[in-house]
């Protein structure tokens, strides 16, 4: 390959892998330049170097002027990879369709800046190349520019999705200025001018629609039409930049721009949406199996400010009959915010008091950020200095210092290999001896956060490992961090437990080692309605366990406010109150009445529902899909959703349908249900009917105390029904399963139980079944059966042994049965008369609940109606 604008003795070369289930991967890189371009992002970021397609099973086709590869996917796509050599052009084309799916350098945007010396130059003078300044910061650049650029088409798509973080929707607007496709979020929002940013920073009161750079980075974007879904996936931890336009009303095109490092490209060809999350997820892994207490409810605000403060927020709770699972200490439990160090005027014993919590059933989570105290009293700091563990200088010699909250302080180099065991050997009982296994971790300040950097950051040319440039890794630094503290927690005693790591800044693969949150929000109805479309952008990028300061971190929004919070984040998948220092307090036993009632029992919806949340989460350790999913997942043939991002599903087969109220003294909301399949109201058993190819929203009043929350029809729903004060107390409750049949009169469903905190499910200690609900051939009039098998092999956990179904609810019924019987035994039932889900009349559902249907869940088992 040949840069025009590079001298003749400059070269590029393109390597093309097709990898074994049928991934085109591209890189691009300079041959024989003066340095090395940085290229080790990938043995970060992926689960493992990918396997290759054998050259027997890939047919090449080359004249004079184009390479053709012709190949198989696992999915069974019959694809097209053509390299055109002059111009460079490179598509990707299904041969069965002749759909043109992904066209990159079609206009010749692709560009790589090669490497020079300063001396060897006539631009020294050129503002930017060699050095820039931001706010009177300086940033040398001794390799001289080095950045690329190229344009990657999606002629048959018009839609996409991913990219984030960005405040923005989900259906990612142009950043052409013009005016983007209108929703009810972006409604009231200017068109975009500046492209989309990835690079990871702490932005201080973030806008509410912006394509603006937030806290995370995953460079992958989703394309979608009603044909087929597809992605592409830039591997680079450079500073990003991508532009988005619509040449037509079906297509798409985007130019993205790196700082540094390889093109490193993967085209992820689907063609279904499960097809591209399981692609995906071959290459940077599955979401880790969270402890069960992870999806409970987080109490947390800056701060809690001694030990008493934090038993009284736990009595609090307790007093007005609420579950939480988790207490958080903010940086202010640290003795002068040096962290692994307790402030024991504050904490005097902070294992008694991390004991006492556990006791009750729940757990404390403590901040440790990454940047180190330069005092040489603090061990910390000394044994990472003394062992040369820290950041560098752009001489390579002397450590990077900057500001934090520990005033001048040093960063920990997580590319040097001889960091990894130390930062884990932190984390041990024997080194930290005032943390126990009931104490968890949040990593917050590691995008990383240097109050006095440049954009609140580290400058660009300070040194890693292997006098790596910052600017080289940056937006993988939190993933470094999120990996070592999360394997600190598993190998920090014989205690065989999961880890739990909040980390504010992620990238690719940050799925795999813990949870995420969207950083600082405001306390405004602006930010509230950001909240679902930024964690739906997460969830198709990977990053699974997210979720929003509930609440708001700053201000001190109204009571109603924080009721729509609560609502809302009750179905996000981390779920997490915080709030800043100077915000009032907010815990929900400080608030009045109806309020406070109303929020209790949000909390008890949300653990009603654990059964549904942490079979979805395993769920989607098998298959890579979200575990919530919009519109355009759950319905991808149906264009009037594919803009939809003030709704969505949950569950490991989209089982729930939620609309989170986010407007202010809102009287109702329009739910736009797509297909054509029944939506039972969650509370009232009430059936709607969705019709397919009709624009179908219904208007559901919204008093305070109202959520809207549909079943989806064909759905089995796994619940807990016993209030208890944590997940923990839950493990061994019996199940309640509720059955809300489709148009045919059938249904699905799926519960996964183990221990809720253990790594024993690895070794097959679990419960995983699947029921249906369907007609059969019977005497009995209107005959059915519900049916438990086993999904996948496993031996049962001991709390599992006895776990039994208390009781069952069939929704949508045609008719009562005469009677019911489980392995010869007649079980008592009630029945309430209703409207049945085949006859398509809209009305208060049928209900024949089975109050005690004599069955195990580990069990096989059918009861016949």
């Amino acid at each position: 390959m040949k840069n025009l604008l590079a001298p003749p003795h400059v070269n590029f070369g393109l390597q093309v892998d097709i990898l074994a289930n049928g991934l085109p991967r591209l890189r691009i890189d300079e041959i024989g330049g003066i340095y090395q371009r940085y290229n080790q992002t990938a043995s970060y970021v992926l689960i493992a170097e990918p396997d290759l397609m054998a050259s027997s099973a890939i047919d090449v086709k080359s004249t004079r002027d184009t390479d053709v590869l012709c190949f198989r996917t696992s999915t069974h796509q019959q694809l097209e990879f053509t390299v055109q050599h002059n111009p460079l052009r490179l598509t990707l084309r299904n041969t069965a369709t002749g759909e043109t799916l992904v066209d990159i350098n079609a206009n010749d945007l692709l560009h790589m800046e090669h490497y020079r010396r300063r001396s060897d130059t006539d631009d020294t003078r050129v503002e930017g190349m060699w050095e820039e300044t931001f706010n009177h910061k300086p940033d040398s650049k001794p390799k001289g520019p080095q950045a690329f650029s190229l344009d990657i088409d999606f002629p048959s798509h018009a839609h996409i999705y991913g990219i984030p973080e960005h405040a923005a929707p989900l259906a990612l607007p142009p950043t052409d200025g013009t005016s983007p496709r209108r929703t009810p979020y972006v409604d009231n929002s200017p068109p975009y001018t500046e492209p989309y940013r990835l690079y990871n920073l702490d932005v201080f009161e973030y806008e509410a629609s912006s394509p603006m750079a937030l806290y995370g980075s995953v460079p992958l974007m989703h394309a979608h039409s009603s044909r087929s879904s597809l992605a592409v996936f830039l591997l680079s931890a450079s500073e990003m930049w991508i532009d988005v336009k619509h040449p037509s009303n079906h297509s798409t095109s985007t130019q993205w721009m790196g700082e540094s490092g390889i093109i490193d490209l993967f085209l992820i060809p689907g063609p279904s949406v499960e097809d591209v999350f399981a692609q995906y997820a071959s290459l940077t892994g599955v979401v880790q199996l969270p402890q069960q207490f992870a999806l409970g409810h987080h109490q947390c605000r800056w701060n809690y400010f001694t030990s008493k403060d934090m038993l009284g927020v736990v009595d609090g709770f307790d007093s007005i009959d609420a579950p939480v699972d988790v207490l958080w200490l903010d940086i202010e439990y640290a003795e002068g915010h040096k962290y692994f160090l307790w402030d024991k005027r504050k904490f005097p014993d902070p294992v008694d008091m991390i004991e006492s919590i556990a006791a009750t059933g729940r757990k404390t989570v403590n901040i440790i950020d990454p940047h180190l105290s330069r005092d040489e009293n603090f061990y910390v700091y000394q044994e990472a200095s003394d062992r040369g563990l820290l950041v560098k200088r752009p001489d390579g010699q002397s450590e990077y210092e900057g500001w934090c909250w520990a005033g001048a302080s040093s960063w920990v180099d997580m590319l040097n290999p001889a960091a990894w065991d130390w930062w884990i050997s932190l984390f041990s009982f024997e080194k930290w001896k005032d943390s126990t296994r009931n104490l968890f971790t949040w990593v917050d300040m590691n995008e990383p956060t240097v109050f006095n950097g440049p954009e609140i950051t580290m400058p660009k040319d300070v040194l890693f490992h292997g006098n790596v440039e910052h600017r080289d890794i940056h937006n993988m630094n939190g993933l470094l961090f999120t990996n070592l503290t999360a394997q600190g927690l598993e190998k920090r005693g014989e205690v065989n437990e999961r880890s739990f790591v909040l980390s504010r800044s992620f990238f690719a693969g940050s799925q795999r080692f813990g949870a995420v949150w969207t950083g600082d929000n405001l306390g405004t109805w602006e930010h509230l309605r950001s909240a679902t479309p930024m964690n739906l952008a997460n969830s198709i990028s990977g990053i699974m366990l997210t979720g929003a300061d509930v609440g708001g971190f700053f201000g001190d929004p109204s009571a109603q406010y924080l009721v729509r919070w609560y609502q809302t984040g009750a179905f996000h998948p981390f779920f997490r109150a915080h709030a800043h220092i100077d915000t009032k307090r907010r815990e929900p036993h400080t608030l009045s009445e109806p309020y406070r009632s109303i929020v209790r029992d949000v909390l008890r919806l949300r653990y009603t529902l654990l059964p549904l949340w942490y079979t979805a989460f395993r769920s989607s350790t098998r298959n890579g899909m979200p575990v919530i999913r919009p519109q355009f997942l759950v319905h991808p043939g149906d264009e009037a959703g594919y803009d939809i991002d003030d709704q969505f599903y949950v569950g490991a087969a989209a089982e729930l349908l939620v609309k989170p109220v986010v407007q202010e003294d809102a009287q109702s909301v329009g739910v736009y249900l797509g297909g054509d399949e029944p939506y039972y109201d969650y509370f009232t058993h009430q059936i709607s009917f969705a019709k397919e190819h009709i624009h179908r929203t219904l208007n559901i009043p919204t008093q305070l105390d109202t959520l809207p929350l549909f079943i989806r029809g064909g759905s089995i729903i796994p619940t807990r029904e016993r209030a208890r004060r944590s997940a923990s107390l839950m493990v061994r409750d019996p199940l309640t399963l509720t059955i809300a049949l489709d148009h045919y009169g059938e249904a699905q469903g799926r519960v996964y139980l183990d221990d809720g905190h253990s790594f024993d499910y690895t070794r097959d200690a679990f419960i995983d079944r699947n029921f249906t609900f369907s007609s059969i051939s019977s005497d009995v009039r209107g005959g059915w059966a519900l049916r438990s098998t086993q999904l996948e092999p496993g031996m049962s956990f001991t709390e599992g042994e006895e776990i039994e179904i208390e009781r069952i609810q069939v929704l949508g019924l045609k008719e009562k049965p005469e009677e019911v019987i489980t392995s010869g035994q007649l079980l008592q039932f009630t029945w309430k008369e209703g409207v049945a889900a085949s006859g398509g009349e809209e009305g208060r559902a049928s209900l024949l609940t089975i109050k005690k249907p004599l069955v195990r869940v580990r069990d096989d088992f059918e009861i016949v109606g």
